[in-house]
């Protein structure tokens, strides 16, 4: 089919515009592109994906769109902010990896089928060296973009709120990058001081603004590393404070941290509290549109915590859409016969 004039001349146009454009600022036509793209992601393509509910699809976004947003590296352009993004998002397809070699593990563990227990054991932490290798490339994105801030004082590239949630993504890619690594037997050699920067750094966003999540971070890190935590810090009490706050403004990203904290430190009955309190709150509290694919995240995460929980039990994972139940709860009472006739 050809072209009629006119819509040659605009075509021609088009180009004359964009190669003038190049030329007047001496950059090539595919810097001008970059720039472009980074702009859309940030004004339109990262708002989108927050407000998505489907974390498969996030995490596959991250896996596509790394690539094509990196190239433009080579022309010019600045994609570090964005890769912070785009690499975190990558790595959850690599942690969910590792969460289903992990349960396949529990299973063979418990049948004492000993060769598919090592096989399993094998594949997650090579999924788990995946995900640490991203998050670290995540990390060291924000490093780049963000600098190195001496102690005591913080980035001056804060003043917007993408800046600071890309901060905050930033500084949890850090801190996962280094668990991943140590479950992968430190296959990336993710460095350990990563966890005293990030604690010292979240204390440069405001926590009353997202969700309390920065101060979540300080006391999950406490709970861990008790050795970088303030005198008097009571991690455990700031993790539920945080989570309850997480609840009432939208994202339950506070659960999440508190429960991780719980089950590393051995307490399966808070661990079942916090996931019945989360199951609850999904039914009641008002989450925030705008960060949707945050509040799956936690879900996402929550229900890991309790698919390992239940296959360490019974061999298989959390019943459909039984979230919130164990395999050891009371069932629930009849009530008096005299009530039924």
């Amino acid at each position: 089919m050809s072209l009629q004039p006119a819509r040659i001349m605009r075509v021609l146009a088009t180009a004359v515009t964009v190669g003038a454009l190049a030329l007047a600022s001496g950059c090539s036509p595919y810097k001008i592109a970059g720039n472009q793209m980074m702009k859309f992601s940030e004004k339109e393509m990262v708002p989108y994906l927050l407000g998505f509910d489907d974390t498969a699809m996030g995490c596959a976004s991250g896996e596509a769109l790394t690539p094509l947003l990196m190239t433009f590296e080579a022309v010019g352009s600045n994609p570090n902010q964005m890769a912070i993004m785009v690499y975190t998002a990558a790595a959850l397809c690599a942690e969910e990896e590792a969460l289903a070699h992990e349960l396949r593990y529990l299973r063979a563990a418990n049948q004492g089928n000993i060769p598919e227990a090592q096989d399993a054991r094998i594949a997650q932490k090579r999924a788990h060296a995946l995900a640490a290798r991203r998050q670290y490339t995540a990390y060291q994105r924000f490093v780049m973009y963000y600098g190195e801030t001496p102690a005591g004082k913080c980035p001056e590239e804060l003043d917007s709120d993408f800046d600071q949630l890309m901060f905050l993504v930033g500084l949890i890619s850090g801190v996962q990058s280094a668990l991943n690594d140590s479950q992968s037997d430190q296959a990336v050699g993710v460095p350990r001081d990563i966890a005293a920067k990030v604690e010292r750094l979240a204390a440069c966003v405001d926590s009353k603004k997202w969700w309390g999540l920065p101060q979540g971070i300080r006391a999950a890190l406490w709970n861990t590393l008790p050795m970088i935590a303030p005198p008097g810090a009571k991690p455990m009490e700031t993790l539920a404070r945080v989570a309850k706050q997480g609840e009432s403004q939208g994202v339950r990203l506070g659960h999440a941290m508190w429960a991780l904290a719980a089950y590393g430190n051995g307490d399966k009955e808070l661990v079942k509290n916090i996931i019945r309190d989360f199951a609850a709150a999904g039914k009641t509290a008002k989450l925030d549109a705008n960060f949707r694919m945050l509040d799956m995240m936690a879900e996402q995460m929550i229900l890991a915590t309790s698919d390992r929980m239940w296959t360490e039990a019974t061999g298989t994972r959390t019943p459909m859409g039984g979230l919130g139940t164990f395999w050891d709860d009371k069932p629930k009472s009849a009530g008096n016969i005299d009530d039924l006739l």
